[in-house]
């Protein structure tokens, strides 16, 4: 488990995540002016403020970026009618086609094969 962060060192790890400069995060953090270069490098070096960093970066990023489930039930939502643009009208019939043209392509994905597979029809009759 990593070791927690001295108020100082979050300082320091919320500016950089802010401004991605060390020597700016160590000024911002209380650093002195003279030590601020030296303490931003360190700083980035100890294990538990790049780990602290990166899993806040992360966080964001999450946070910020739809997930596989959202863009789903996104498309299905605009499918199904139950969206309205931005003058507050029902989806178009082409804009709820593309929807589920979208679905269709991540179930064919999710099974291995193209959403423009068709089935393929056996003919098992004797000849």
């Amino acid at each position: 488990m990593p070791k927690e962060l001295t108020r100082r060192q979050q300082l320091f790890a919320e500016a950089y995540i802010e401004c991605g400069n060390a020597t700016e995060a160590a000024r911002r953090a209380g650093y002195s002016e003279n030590t601020a270069a030296q303490m931003g490098a360190e700083n980035l070096r100890k294990p538990n403020i790049s780990e602290y960093i990166t899993r806040r970066m992360r966080a964001q990023d999450e946070a910020r970026v739809a997930s596989a489930d959202e863009v789903l039930r996104f498309f299905s939502s605009v499918m199904r009618g139950e969206v309205k643009d931005q003058f507050g009208l029902d989806a178009s019939l082409a804009d709820r086609l593309n929807a589920g043209k979208e679905l269709m392509k991540r179930h064919a994905a999710a099974e291995g094969r193209q959403a423009n597979d068709a089935p393929r029809i056996i003919d098992r009759r004797p000849e």
